[in-house]
């Protein structure tokens, strides 16, 4: 009489260890994007959110921060983006702030443009010219720090 268990269990390891490659050359063929908020690293952004949502709501208590513009664009005339930041107090323009500007896609890294520092024009804030490849959705995001606080906003925008 002849005995199958140790082929059957060697076909088993060996189903074990296929699956094991299968899954390590999937997981290196897809790697794992990193999608901040305003190009600031997930990580860092778990780590800080009680700091991150302090400062947060201390701009949002002073500030009125908007943007500018319709959320459904042309893909020929979107090509800037504005923001509004005003004292809740006595609705005066903001000129003390720091904006920094950025436009990404929100499922993919690969199309992220740094768009730079804002520049106060007309008591908005705006971001230096950009063109678009594609239709789709997109996200505009602003750094903006006053003071000591900063806070990250974001805006979604349907290009056809």
């Amino acid at each position: 009489m002849k005995n199958y268990w140790p082929f059957g269990i060697f076909l088993l390891a060996m189903v074990v260890v296929g699956l094991i490659v299968l899954t390590l050359k999937v997981a290196i063929s897809n790697p794992v994007e990193l999608q901040g908020i305003c190009q600031q690293n997930s990580q860092y952004i778990d780590e800080n959110s009680n700091e991150i949502a302090q400062m947060r709501a201390r701009l949002l208590k002073q500030y009125n921060i908007t943007f500018e513009g319709s959320q459904n664009q042309n893909s020929k005339d979107f090509h800037q983006i504005f923001l509004r930041i005003s004292d809740k107090t006595n609705d005066k323009i903001t000129t003390n702030a720091k904006v920094e500007f950025f436009l990404t896609r929100p499922n993919t890294t690969k199309e992220d443009q740094i768009l730079g520092d804002g520049e106060l024009v007309n008591g908005l804030w705006q971001s230096r010219y950009f063109e678009v490849q594609k239709q789709g959705r997109y996200q505009s995001e602003a750094f903006v720090e006053i003071g000591a606080d900063s806070i990250c906003i974001t805006k979604e925008y349907f290009v056809r």
